[in-house]
């Protein structure tokens, strides 16, 4: 392996962890809630306040990149994780849990933002797309392997061992970037500290806003699926609760296989290409989805059909959107990856509480169908605006 394959590796690891480990307790969720003997609001919250933080410390973390280094962020991010999660696994106490749920949500928030910088300090633009692609399915494995293993720690030990897992993967990952990575902000780029005006720079930049509206509705659109499928699962099909598990295989196992596919087709064709018809197709998707409930002709095999292809075209674009953004902001990769993250995670936090709302307004149809119109708004802001500097004008011309 090439000591860029080696960085990568490290780095994915690190970014990995942090959806991993949203998820790799959430089998157990019963069982916690009798433990500590709360109600299951308040254990939800352990999940949401997870998501919160690791989205309000983009911000934070996103400039600190950019202004102390790459490893001089990650490393302690990785010890802050580490600290957090042998606070869950000894705790006895609710609200000590939550300080080690937020203490892991604040340290592993690094992991992404550092990927990503990294990615675009030593790969060249032409390498950058299949990096993303290998970065972005590592992150999309956590949602998908959390539960598995949970599972099996929760039937075989005791659900705490899954935090003493997630501080031991914490510790490899430290020791690992540690020992392979070495500080990658170029030493040329004077590291000036970070101003509202560099937020406001890279948030009203044409082509970095349409990006991150994208990114906010398409993760808005993901957890409308995640949230909202069950029931409807119980109303098309009555199936059972251990059997639902297996609808969300095709959504996530999609994304996986969309990012992979990614990287590769920026190799023919440029990112707002990619963009803009991944963009449209999605929408028209989710309308033909919305149209087949309208007319109840929504079989389980044109379902399981919507959901793969769901997953598969927002996992293709998210390569294609990172690696503009970092191509965008040679400076300021890590904050404009930060505020990027930090819209999409939002998405993902609006998702099931708008999704309720326009649900018990217009029921099943009317969510369906209002989330295509935000897609296609979407896809014409991609359309509109877009660009990639390090796309020449003639490539781009061929959109």
């Amino acid at each position: 392996m090439s000591s860029k394959g080696k960085i990568l590796f490290g780095l994915s690891i690190a970014a990995f962890l942090g959806p991993f480990t949203q998820t790799i307790y959430t089998p157990s969720l019963s069982e916690i809630k009798h433990f500590f003997a709360v109600n299951q609001l308040m254990v939800n919250f352990t999940i949401s306040l997870y998501t919160i933080i690791l989205a309000c410390s983009q911000f934070l973390i996103g400039p600190l990149t950019d202004t102390r280094g790459r490893k001089a962020v990650l490393l302690p991010g990785l010890l802050f994780f580490i600290f957090g999660s042998l606070i869950c696994f000894v705790s006895t106490n609710y609200y000590a849990f939550l300080l080690g749920r937020a203490l892991q949500a604040f340290g592993i928030s690094t992991g992404s933002i550092v990927a990503a910088a990294v990615i675009g300090d030593i790969y060249t633009p032409k390498e950058r797309g299949s990096a993303m692609s290998i970065y972005q399915t590592m992150v999309f494995l956590g949602p998908v392997l959390g539960p598995l293993l949970g599972s099996f720690i929760a039937a075989y030990f005791h659900w705490q061992w899954a935090f003493i897992t997630l501080a031991f993967a914490g510790l490899l990952s430290y020791i690992y970037n540690r020992c392979i990575l070495h500080e990658t902000l170029p030493k040329d780029i004077t590291r000036s500290k970070i101003h509202l005006q560099t937020f406001k720079g890279i948030f009203f930049n044409q082509a970095a806003f349409s990006i991150m509206f994208l990114g906010f509705f398409q993760f808005y659109g993901y957890y409308i699926f995640l949230v909202f499928l069950p029931d409807l699962l119980d109303k098309l099909f009555h199936i059972s609760l251990a059997a639902k598990g297996l609808f969300f295989i095709p959504l996530t196992a999609g994304i996986v296989l969309g990012t992979f596919l990614g990287g590769k087709v920026q190799k023919r064709f440029t990112r707002k290409t990619i963009l803009v018809y991944t963009s449209y197709v999605i929408a028209l998707v989710v309308f033909a989805f919305g149209v087949c409930l309208m007319f109840n002709v929504l079989t389980m095999p044109v379902l399981i059909l919507f959901l793969s292809a769901y997953g598969i075209l927002l996992g293709t674009s998210l390569p294609s959107q990172s690696t503009t953004l970092v191509n965008l902001f040679v400076k300021e990769k890590g904050t404009a990856m930060g505020i990027y993250n930090f819209t999409r995670f939002t998405g993902a936090a609006i998702g099931p509480m708008l999704g309720a709302l326009i649900h018990e307004i217009g029921g099943d149809v009317t969510l369906y169908l209002s989330l295509f119109i935000f897609l296609l708004a979407a896809a014409f802001f991609i359309h509109k605006n877009m660009y990639d500097p390090f796309e020449t004008p003639m490539q781009v011309s061929q959109t």
